[in-house]
């Protein structure tokens, strides 16, 4: 199988943690894992209980974190987004090599599930335009299958797009 790249222009896009602290980067990676292990949003209050970010500011951290869009809050404190991930169900579902089940907030980010947790993984999705199923695998940071093997990716630089990372 052999994909086509019709675009002249390279897409040149930073990783979502290059401009995250260390401690930004911890946190979001507990909150990704505990999205995932627990299939819901995290209560940001029951963060300040787990002894693994016992030496972190949460509220610090958080704020840092919805400020750079990376997390997203509702009404009642709870984290329902955490880049690439969503604690609600949505149309883009991931199953990662190790067997664990997740949401992605978009098809896109549901492939880069597969490079922010360093795991081949299965998307099953569908286009938001027609609602035609569709599959797609990474195996080793490439795409191994896509179906319909029609597919096409459009991809807008989020860096123009003011709260691309959403809101309720």
């Amino acid at each position: 199988m052999q994909f086509k790249n019709y675009s002249a222009e390279k897409i040149k896009i930073d990783s979502v943690t290059s401009d995250l602290t260390f401690e930004e980067r911890l946190l979001r990676q507990y909150l990704i894992r505990q999205i995932i292990n627990n299939d819901r949003p995290v209560i940001v209050e029951k963060l300040k209980d787990a002894p693994e970010m016992a030496h972190i500011d949460i509220d610090k951290i958080i704020l840092k974190l919805v400020d750079k869009r990376r997390i997203v809050l509702d009404e009642q404190g709870q984290i329902i987004f955490v880049y690439p991930v969503s604690a609600l169900p949505t149309h883009h579902k991931v199953t990662l090599q190790d067997g664990r089940k997740l949401n992605a907030m978009c098809g896109i980010d549901a492939m880069g599930v597969a490079f922010t947790l360093g795991q081949d993984t299965v998307i099953q999705s569908e286009c938001s335009l027609c609602g035609q199923s569709v599959t797609v695998k990474i195996t080793d940071g490439v795409l191994t299958m896509v179906e319909p093997e029609s597919l096409h990716v459009l991809h807008v630089d989020l860096n123009k797009v003011d709260n691309w990372a959403g809101s309720c």
